[in-house]
């Protein structure tokens, strides 16, 4: 029997989690998915990891994530057996065994954000988007997101933390996307901050509805530059898209 390295890409509705960490005495999605791997193969202690943690109430189209067994089970029979047992709100999307220096989180280059924005809230979407009724000035979100894509440090945009030194982000892709009256925003990173996206939807919303100016929102990068103004845009409309590897 040899040890194999499985690579999940699991696709989650983050509504009921809180988040993707496991934490005690809370239902997580990292926690859920343990808990099923160890169940359908007897075996204890399993190491779930996944390309990053998503908050409370985030979803996922392209969590990637990957353990390590002693098994005789192949990739299609380990993708069938955990959406057998999964709730309904988690699904394996796709299985493969790889080679075994792959690390979801520590192989990955690039990772990828989609945030979804709705001018209408109906009873079908109400989970999974941000119901916006303030106005809102396209073309000055296209100018916030030209900034974005030229900046490194995203100190003010993050939640705080004694165990973050380094605020430095490598943004690929910044923009906004407009559809009859659907709005979302995708941006890809190196790596991202907790609360990151959220703040930067936000505030550029703030931005659009002119609370907010353009010359100010981009002094926000500047470290020293005081933290005000910032809004933290609701987890239920954000959704960890693609992770590149």
């Amino acid at each position: 029997m040899a040890t194999k390295n499985f690579k999940l890409i699991v696709q989650y509705d983050g509504t009921d989690y809180c988040g993707w960490q496991i934490q005690k005495n809370q239902t997580t999605i990292q926690g859920v998915l343990k808990d099923c791997v160890q169940k359908i193969t007897k075996k204890k202690n399993v190491n779930i990891i996944g390309s990053g943690r998503t908050d409370s109430g985030v979803h996922s189209l392209g969590q990637v994530v990957n353990f390590k067994l002693r098994t005789n089970m192949n990739a299609l029979q380990m993708l069938k057996a955990l959406n057998a047992i999964l709730p309904k709100d988690i699904k394996i999307f796709k299985s493969e065994i790889v080679d075994m220096n792959f690390n979801a989180r520590f192989s990955a280059l690039k990772r990828s954000y989609l945030y979804k924005i709705n001018l209408d809230e109906s009873p079908f979407n109400y989970r999974f988007i941000w119901p916006l009724s303030k106005d809102y000035n396209f073309e000055v979100l296209e100018e916030c997101a030209k900034i974005i894509l030229s900046k490194n440090n995203f100190y003010n945009f993050c939640k705080s933390s004694k165990d973050i030194d380094n605020y430095n982000c490598i943004i690929y892709k910044s923009c906004w996307s407009r559809k009859d009256k659907e709005l979302n925003y995708n941006i890809i990173a190196n790596r991202f901050l907790h609360h990151m996206v959220r703040m930067l939807v936000g505030t550029m919303i703030e931005v659009s509805n002119g609370k907010i100016n353009v010359d100010d929102f981009s002094k926000l990068f500047d470290s020293d530059f005081k933290k005000k103004n910032i809004l933290t845009a609701p987890s239920k409309g954000l959704y960890l898209f693609k992770v590149t590897y």
